[in-house]
């Protein structure tokens, strides 16, 4: 795609704001025409020369004691800062990401606040509502005073990158907004720590706010205990975990579950009332100055995960590791992540960071590499509420009537009067719903939890600044100790040798008997959490005899692992990597790469055969035994022109939907693991689950539903062969506000959301990275956008056509202030 020009999109907005054609999920208003269009400030000066010039030389006099250093610009405008300390860093940080992304720092944090309907009225309202009552406004500020009281270091760099935003936004003029602001007619928010906190909120809610608890008591309750365990056992037999038993546990070993809860986490937030609540009586409710908003489900995107592999320097043939890592996002333009460098003395890193928050999220330095993939643990349990009054001011607790703690946020609504919100909060955290299956329901959430320094030496944040700087090993797990939420798998690589990774967060060990599978009685304290699992006792892979370390979001660890979780894990890429691993012998950078971007699904190998085979030739017509030929000739790979990998999703989908026709996942059932399904095809092919009960007289098997799905696609095609996969997979990456014109064309280009190019609609590899270790590390990286969040700079989308064509760029660290000034196509010098 190329870059919108602003005078252009113009255009296209002014057609989009009369004939009202977009229908988004944000819902955009119309906006205040005049304000867009004004000769001062409208869009127009979008268009001009920008502050943000990366071509020239620029002399920046602020008046601020951190602001020291310099900032120069590459040809694909990445920004290289150089300062004397990580506070002056952490400053010409904040300045540029606000320079470059201020608008998208200011509408996630929103986000994840409930504070869009300041902005986008009440299209957004029951999200807003949603957002509050779930305690995320909570846990930003508790994250936050936790820093201020128990970690000043983590804050004093966070600070400094706020300072850094401010500064960008107090010079700028309403001229000067990015267009965003004049669309929707708002101001830029100020920053603060507070907001970094929520932008961390908001990726734990992105991560790792899956559940399933309520539709896990429907489905067992109508399916009965035997059907509901053969259908949703533990875990896959033939899994290929990411820390393997290796002998260090054996099954049934003790473990240092506590036997009480943990005070720790107990912290005000979740500790009882003192004194009798004041009585609300505002609503039916009691807790709303206006109607509740009805129950809305707002989980984690399934298709949320990521890759990464490090091989050790036996399999490499550098002879020193090599570490590949690429997180599966949502795809938006601007892009999530932002590329950087950072050097102050001692440290020269560079990868992408998260523009609102400081330091480099996944990247490497003179001795390190290191990168996420998310775990996928369950940490959100619903615990049963038993009020004493309608009012919902008291509950039970081991038989004594509790006061409930009474949470009083005001959500601001774009012209209307504002709305006060009230939730009770119990020792299991905050009752968010009122209707729907979580009625009344406590939702206890690791996002909530904001420990201090008896439990953590440092804060996330402190986590990042430190695998940044890191050096070695130990400076790598002395990072991870204050990690939290959401759980990730760090994998690592050392420039003499060691690999690793770590699966890491807090894991909650739950009280004996709650596997926190199914909701949960909350009428004693005896089955909250008991705390976390001791970071001695997390799961590691260090220099295995394999020589690999490697994650893509499957199961975490082998069966004899003492310590029980459940969670949604991916069964298939990490198999198909570990595959591809063991079978290499020598490693290069471009086979990294090479296998980053594969396309093969091994799903499609393992289901395709097992369809085929149910499938009757004889009775086929001409147009069927053409759609044979096609799937039967595939070689599981998912291009962008195969039609053949079209026609499979149709028939994998469509006998799924048939297999479980009478527990549709929109009326409350869980939906069994694809892999579950597959065993069932293969091993089992006459189970009842195949039989549709709609069809009495007859009784149905995996054969007769393969054929009859087989049929009916065969009739939809009406005699044409299925579209390119490209098109029935539908990849946009579209805009953050989802504003037409400033998103991207089809990606016509390979990958699947099995396949290690892991690709759906809307979702894939949101940064690819692959780096060497050795005496001069090198990298190369690529992300589905640019520097720029401006839709009319030649930065915006400038790397998208190499991202989507499998092309990488060198990821260049400039080794010093003199070499970036020799190099830079533009500078900014802070003084």
């Amino acid at each position: 795609m190329k870059y919108v020009h602003l005078a252009t999109s113009g255009i296209v907005l002014l057609l989009w704001l009369i004939f009202g054609s977009y229908s988004g999920p944000a819902g955009l208003p119309v906006p205040a025409l005049g304000n867009f269009f004004h000769p001062q400030k409208g869009f127009w000066h979008n268009s001009r020369p920008k502050l943000t010039d990366r071509t020239k030389k620029i002399g920046l006099n602020l008046d601020h004691p951190l602001a020291k250093g310099s900032v120069h610009f590459d040809d694909r405008g990445v920004p290289h800062v150089f300062a004397p300390d990580l506070e002056s860093a952490a400053f010409m940080q904040g300045y540029v990401s606000a320079a470059d992304r201020l608008w998208q720092m200011d509408i996630s944090t929103r986000a994840t606040e409930g504070r869009l309907s300041e902005v986008l009225g009440t299209r957004t309202l029951a999200r807003d509502s949603m957002q509050i009552r779930r305690g995320f406004r909570q846990a930003a500020k508790n994250e936050t005073d936790t820093m201020r009281v128990n970690f000043p270091e983590d804050m004093q760099v966070l600070e400094a990158y706020a300072a850094g935003v401010n500064a960008w936004i107090d010079q700028l003029k309403p001229r000067q907004y990015p267009v965003e602001y004049k669309i929707l007619g708002h101001k830029p928010l100020r920053w603060s720590p507070y907001r970094t906190a929520l932008l961390m909120k908001g990726m734990s809610q992105s991560l790792s706010s899956r559940y399933s608890d309520a539709g896990a008591d429907k489905t067992k309750a109508d399916l009965g205990e035997d059907v509901f365990n053969a259908l949703f056992p533990s875990r896959f037999p033939a899994d290929s975990p990411i820390v393997p038993d290796d002998g260090r546990y054996k099954k049934g070993a003790e473990t240092q579950v506590q036997n009480q809860v943990s005070t720790a986490l107990l912290s005000t937030q979740y500790a009882p009332a003192t004194a009798h609540p004041k009585d609300y009586a505002i609503g039916a409710s009691g807790y709303d100055a206006v109607s509740h908003e009805p129950y809305t489900l707002m989980p984690a995107h399934p298709d949320n995960g990521s890759n990464n592999w490090a091989v050790d320097a036996e399999h490499s043939n550098t002879r020193h590791p090599i570490l590949a890592s690429d997180p599966h996002l949502a795809l938006s333009l601007p892009s999530i992540w932002y590329e950087i460098q950072i050097s102050i003395p001692g440290v020269n890193a560079r990868g992408v960071s998260l523009p609102g928050a400081p330091g480099i999220i996944m990247g490497f330095n003179d001795h390190i590499a290191y990168g996420e993939t998310n775990v996928g643990h369950d940490v959100t349990d619903w615990f049963r509420i038993e009020w004493t009054d309608e009012k919902r001011t008291h509950y039970l607790l081991d038989g004594v009537k509790t006061p409930a703690r009474i949470v009083t946020d005001t959500l601001h609504l774009k012209g209307s009067k504002p709305i006060i919100i009230q939730t009770p909060w119990t020792v299991f955290g905050p009752v968010p719903y009122y209707d729907g299956p979580y009625a009344d329901h406590a939702m206890r959430y690791l996002g909530h939890d904001a420990p201090g320094k008896d439990v953590r030496p440092h804060t996330m944040a402190g986590t990042f600044l430190g695998l940044m700087q890191a050096e070695n090993y130990d400076d790598y797990v002395h990072a991870l100790k204050g990690y939290i939420d959401p759980a990730q798998n760090f994998i690592f690589a050392e420039k003499n040798g060691d690999i690793a990774i770590r699966p890491n967060g807090g894991f909650p060990i739950r009280a004996p008997g709650q596997t926190g599978r199914f909701t949960t009685p909350g009428n004693t304290i005896t089955n909250a959490w008991r705390g976390y699992v001791p970071f001695s006792e997390r799961p590691v892979h260090k220099n295995p005899a394999r020589g690999f370390v490697s994650s893509a979001n499957q199961t975490t660890t082998g069966p004899n692992y003492p310590y029980p979780y459940t969670g949604g894990f991916d069964e298939y890429r990490g198999r198909l990597i570990n595959r591809y691993l063991s079978r290499e012998t020598t490693m290069t950078q471009q086979t990294m790469k090479e296998l980053q971007l594969s396309s093969h699904s091994l799903l499609a190998e393992e289901l395709t055969p097992l369809l085929i085979a149910r499938i009757n030739r004889q009775a086929l017509t001409d147009e069927g035994r053409e759609l044979l030929r096609l799937i039967s000739e595939w070689d599981y790979r998912c291009e962008g022109e195969s039609r053949a990998a079209t026609f499979f999703e149709m028939w994998r989908t469509k006998v799924y939907a048939l297999t479980f026709d009478e527990m549709p996942s929109d009326s409350g059932y869980l939906q069994p693991e694809l892999w579950k399904w597959n065993e069932l095809l293969k091993k089992d092919a006459r189970n009842a689950v195949f039989d549709i009960q709609a069809t009495p007289n007859f009784k149905e098997t995996a054969a007769t539903l393969t054929q009859r799905a087989f049929d009916e696609i065969e009739e939809e095609l009406a005699g044409e062969l299925p579209v390119p996969w490209a098109e029935y997979r539908n990849t946009h990456v579209k805009h953050l506000g989802s504003i037409p014109g400033f998103g991207s064309e089809l990606i016509r280009t390979g990958g699947a959301r099995f396949a290690p190019r892991a690709l759906s609609s809307g979702h894939g590899a949101s940064w690819r990275m692959v780096v060497e270790l050795g005496t001069q590390p090198r990298a190369w990286g690529t992300l589905p956008g640019g520097a720029s969040g401006d839709p009319g700079s030649e930065f915006y989308d400038n790397c998208l056509s190499d991202w989507a064509n499998g092309r990488y760029h060198e990821l260049v660290r400039w080794k010093d202030d003199e070499e970036a000034k020799r190099k830079a196509t533009g500078s900014w010098t802070f003084r």
